[in-house]
């Protein structure tokens, strides 16, 4: 029992004496793995949501501590994301296309286009984030300490590609969809010749999270987060520079549109800092 005893109390010591070693290092580094969900908060009824997005992330952090209780966290990391969407409430939505580059209102041309009815779409932009957060943690126990933060991961677009589903028109009155014949396809590795996501987008939140001392000054970090948009990623754009549209077959109208969402994410995160 004597031997169990002080067996328990070494380690103890050994658990205290790293736990000391991490608490007393200002910067820690590290690298981050993270999945989570994105949540889209539609600005338009002519698009719904087509159920939650994914979302995962690998990257670098850093940790400056001004305190062993009080800090900030920044980084950088590479957030590969998906949003899915579907036809809305205010019927058909269509766009033309050349290749694997959609037109917008501007650049379409009947002899040289073909016309698409979108039914669903799913895009893959891939962002380049940087977050700011205040960092606010317990001191130590045992191999263990607890945390929270506070602030923004500001992201800005590197790439984005287009899948979608629905049915092309083939036939002398592409403006009278109506009138067409159509065959159900896919339209797949779709760019717009201007982006119709907005390069830069914002979020602030909340995250809350343990870190275990499991070896020397190194600590494996777990937590989970929510943020909340508060900037469009769809360009507001002018109805020349806009790509999809509903068509009135009775009228023989187009009416131009901007996708509009405002998007929320749960991440959860794993990290190890050195």
């Amino acid at each position: 029992m004597k031997k169990v005893v002080l067996a328990i109390a070494f380690l103890g010591m050994i658990g205290s004496t790293f736990a000391q070693e991490a608490a007393d290092k200002k910067i820690q580094a590290g690298l981050v793995f993270g999945a989570g969900l994105n949540i889209q908060q539609m600005g338009t009824k002519k698009l719904a949501t087509d159920g939650v997005g994914s979302l995962m992330t690998i990257g670098a952090n850093l940790n400056y501590t001004f305190n062993e209780t009080v800090g900030i966290t920044v980084g950088v990391e590479f957030d590969f994301e998906s949003l899915k969407f579907k036809q809305g409430s205010q019927g058909n939505v269509y766009y033309y296309y050349n290749d694997n580059t959609i037109l917008n209102k501007s650049e379409m041309d009947s002899t040289t286009s073909e016309l698409f009815m979108l039914n669903t779409r799913k895009q893959k932009p891939i962002y380049l984030t940087i977050p700011t957060m205040a960092l606010f943690r317990t001191k130590f126990i045992g191999y263990f300490r607890y945390f929270g933060k506070f602030g923004l991961r500001n992201s800005f677009l590197l790439s984005n590609k287009t899948y979608d589903t629905g049915y092309n028109y083939n036939n002398d009155f592409p403006m009278n969809p109506a009138m067409a014949n159509k065959t159900a396809g896919k339209n797949d590795n779709m760019e717009y010749n201007k982006n119709d996501m907005d390069i830069f987008k914002s979020s602030v939140g909340l995250a809350g999270g343990a870190e275990w001392n499991f070896t020397g000054t190194t600590t494996l970090v777990a937590e989970i987060g929510y943020y909340y948009g508060f900037i469009d990623v769809y360009w507001d754009r002018k109805d020349e520079n806009r790509s999809l549209f509903n068509h009135d077959a009775g009228t023989f109208t187009s009416s131009f549109f901007n996708n509009s969402v405002k998007q929320s994410q749960i991440q959860f995160k794993v990290s190890i800092l050195f």
